[in-house]
C-alpha cells in the first residue's frame, strides 16, 4: 500500500499540480522548492464570497503552474497571468468561506479583469491569497460536518481539512457501477493511495504514516455535487453522476445525514510545528491505528 500520486491545489477549485514530493504543513501540502505555495492558499471570490466549481465549473480549467516567485495561471484562450507570492498584495479583503469569516489579500484589477474575461461575466470577481503569517485560519472543529478535529486545527480556504486522501481501489469499485467511467481527479484528492486490500479500506484508517509525516483522521469526506464536474472539460454530468450512484450505496446517515462518503480527511498529528515532514510518491502508507467497527457504529 503506497502513495500513487501527490496533488497540490494552490487555488481553491482550480486545477491541481502533481508533484513527486511535498511538504506537509498545518495548512496542507506545500511545494518543497517554495513552501509559500501551499494547498488552497488562494481563492476566487465574488463580492468577498468564495466561489467553487459547484457554481463556476470552468474554474477547473484554470491551471496554476509553479514559476519563480509565484504562479502562472493558464486557461483556454487566455494569456498567461503571473501571480506573485513575494511580495504579497497589500489590500485586505474581508471574505467568507462556507459562511465563516476569513481575510484575504486582494490582487490587482488586472487579475480581476482576467477572471471576468475568462468567465465571461461582469460580476465582481477577485483573487485573494491567505497570509499565514498575519491571518487566523478557519477552525476545522467548527465545520458543519461532524468531525473530531482538535481545537488548534485550522485551514486556509479548504472546505474542512488540510489533507484529503482517496484510493484507486475505491474508484475502481465505483466505476463498476457507472455507465460513464470517471477518474480520481473528480474527487480532488491530495494523496492518491493504491495497493489497498479491498475498496474503501481507507474508511477505517485513524492514524497513518506517510514518509516521516504522521496523520490523524478527523472525518470521512462527505460528497456533494462537486465530483459531477469533469475536471478536463469543466462540464457537469447531465445525470449528476457519480453523485447519484454514491448515494445508492455509500450513505452512513448517522451522523453524516444524506451525504455519501468517499475518501477521508486528515490533519497532521504534530501540532507543534508548521512544517511537519515530507512525503513522496511511492512512499508506503503505514496504518498506525484503525477503527474496524466504523460502519457498524451508530
Amino acid at each position: 500500500m503506497h502513495v500513487h500520486e501527490l496533488i497540490i491545489y494552490p487555488i481553491k477549485s482550480c486545477a491541481g499540480i502533481k508533484v513527486k514530493e511535498a511538504l506537509m504543513t498545518k495548512y496542507g501540502l506545500a511545494v518543497p522548492s517554495n513552501p509559500r505555495i501551499f494547498d488552497r492558499r488562494w481563492m476566487i471570490v465574488k463580492n468577498g464570497r468564495h466561489q467553487t466549481i459547484r457554481v463556476l465549473p470552468r474554474m477547473t480549467l484554470i491551471q496554476p503552474v509553479v514559476v519563480e516567485n509565484g504562479l502562472s495561471l493558464q486557461a483556454p484562450n487566455m494569456p498567461d497571468l503571473h501571480i506573485s507570492v513575494n511580495p504579497l498584495p497589500k489590500e485586505v479583503l474581508e471574505c467568507t468561506c462556507w459562511d465563516a469569516p476569513i481575510l484575504g489579500l486582494r490582487y490587482g484589477d488586472n487579475v480581476s479583469q482576467w477572471l471576468r474575461t475568462f468567465f465571461e461575466t461582469e460580476d465582481e470577481l477577485d483573487l485573494v491569497v491567505f497570509d499565514d503569517e498575519k491571518f487566523e485560519g478557519r477552525a476545522t472543529k467548527d465545520a458543519d460536518v461532524p468531525n473530531i478535529a482538535r481545537d488548534g486545527d485550522v485551514v486556509a480556504y479548504h472546505d474542512m481539512s488540510p489533507l484529503h486522501i482517496c484510493s484507486l481501489q475505491s474508484l475502481s469499485d465505483l466505476n463498476t457501477r457507472l455507465e460513464k467511467k470517471i477518474e480520481i481527479y473528480n474527487f480532488r484528492p491530495n494523496v492518491v493511495a493504491t495497493g489497498l486490500s479491498k475498496p474503501f479500506d481507507e474508511d477505517y484508517w485513524r492514524e497513518i504514516e506517510i514518509g516521516d509525516v504522521k496523520l490523524s483522521w478527523i472525518a470521512p469526506c462527505t460528497r456533494c455535487l462537486l465530483p459531477t464536474v469533469d475536471p478536463k472539460t469543466g462540464i457537469k454530468d447531465p445525470n449528476s453522476e457519480p453523485y447519484k450512484t454514491l448515494r445508492s450505496y455509500r450513505l452512513k446517515k448517522d451522523p453524516y445525514g444524506a451525504s455519501s462518503l468517499f475518501g477521508i480527511d486528515l490533519v497532521s498529528t504534530d501540532e507543534s510545528r508548521h512544517i511537519t515532514g515530507t512525503m513522496h510518491v511511492n512512499d508506503p502508507i503505514r496504518i498506525l491505528k484503525d477503527d474496524p467497527d466504523f460502519w457498524e457504529k451508530n
